[in-house]
């Protein structure tokens, strides 16, 4: 299949018809973002080598996946790996202590960190990953690569979402199934709040979006035509640090609701399949963002839209503040000022609470992931550039679906 131009379609950023071939094509911005289904996709092997940046598989065999069969369980997981980088420098983007050929990041510790992520998710033996903080497509593959070579999961396909970050740094997945279309959602809506600067009232709107998009991505874990499961992956704005045009806690508000508005929408337009929003939302389950905006329910058996997965792990509403009595590392994936406390969420569609379309979520399985050698003092072994020891100062989150 060659590749088609999708300018009919200007929200799509990959799509994968008929045969799943790839198909590079634009977003909003003009951007591209290939999605590579590789050439021994569902056979044994490592996967082979994603084409270059901006490019389109080579060969036939690249834009086919051999027959396989559709699984009775899936493992889902979202993971910020703190920072992986390329070597690669780019002048448009502050790489910081990320710089190439720097002391802090050089061949060595590129290699080195790697390996040691790569140990991670060989462990956590995820179906799918929502992976953020990643640069490119080109140190996602390698990444992918280095699972394999610790005896990981094959991840055949992958998808990277463009950015608009500061840094450079993006949302990403990681899966064992097709993705059969991606594409980046802008956080946009307008948002009235009060200026960072004079406190005065202001509106933000669509020529000033969040610097990262809400990336859907479509994943056909049935072996039919059509995808089944979508992912919409998220990483908003930062906690704490000097922000503009308006408060962080605004922007988070402002993403929130526009998932709601999307998944709503969605749900509307493709009756038939299950969503799973994930990622970094920087925001506790208590906060506004999630529990005003995205109305992200902690009750097993409240009758709403969406379900924070947490709520499995013995999260309950009506405590609005982090404490080590009720949080601790099974039940979190960061430690803020001392306490535990959850970042990073799986917040799941009705449907997947009672199986409606088949995958249900298996009680019991909502955790976060954290193999003793993650831990340092008692908390997430963060990634140190000085002695290239560590981590990542999140934990991974990963629930388990069936049917």
């Amino acid at each position: 299949m060659r590749p088609v131009s999708p300018r009919a379609c200007p929200l799509v950023l990959c799509s994968a018809i008929l045969a799943f071939g790839c198909v590079a094509s634009e977003d909003e911005s003009g951007g591209k973002l290939p999605v590579y289904p590789l050439a021994d996709a569902g056979a044994g092997g490592s996967g082979g080598t994603a084409p270059p940046v901006g490019g389109t598989p080579g060969g036939p065999d690249a834009r086919v996946f051999e027959p396989f069969d559709p699984p009775s369980a899936l493992v889902v997981a979202t993971y910020n790996v703190e920072n992986l980088f390329d070597l690669t420098d780019d002048p448009d983007h502050d790489e910081g202590e990320f710089t190439p050929g720097t002391a802090t990041w050089n061949a060595g510790r590129l290699a080195d960190r790697l390996g040691r992520m790569a140990r991670v998710f060989a462990d956590l033996g995820a179906d799918v990953v929502s992976v953020n903080e990643v640069e490119n497509e080109e140190i996602l593959t390698q990444l992918r690569d280095a699972i394999v070579d610790v005896g990981g999961p094959r991840y055949p396909y992958l998808a990277v979402a463009n950015s608009r970050d500061p840094r450079g740094i993006k949302p990403a997945v990681l899966s064992r199934y097709p993705i059969t279309r991606s594409l980046g959602r802008p956080i946009n809506r307008a948002h009235d709040c009060l200026a960072t600067e004079n406190r005065q009232p202001i509106t933000l709107d669509g020529s000033e979006p969040e610097a990262r998009p809400i990336f859907q991505v479509e994943i056909n874990v049935d072996a039919e035509p059509e995808a089944d499961l979508v992912l919409l992956a998220n990483h908003w704005k930062a906690k704490g640090r000097t922000s503009y045009p308006c408060d962080d806690d605004e922007h988070r508000l402002r993403s929130g609701l526009q998932l709601r508005d999307l998944v709503l929408q969605l749900q509307t337009e493709t009756p038939d399949r299950d969503f799973v929003a994930l990622g970094d939302f920087n925001t506790f389950e208590f906060e506004a963002p999630l529990a005003e905006g995205v109305q992200a329910e902690l009750d097993f058996d409240a009758p709403a839209a969406l379900y924070n997965a947490w709520g499995d792990a013995g999260v309950i509403s009506g405590r609005e503040t982090n404490d080590n009595r009720w949080n601790g590392i099974d039940n979190s994936s960061y430690q803020f000022d001392g306490d535990w406390t959850r970042l990073d969420h799986i917040i799941l569609s009705a449907s997947l609470l009672t199986g409606a379309h088949g995958w249900r979520l298996e009680r019991g399985s909502v955790a976060s992931f954290h193999a003793g050698y993650m831990i340092d003092n008692g908390r997430p072994d963060s990634w140190d550039a000085r002695d290239g020891s560590g981590y990542s100062d999140h934990l991974p989150v990963r629930l388990r679906l069936v049917r």
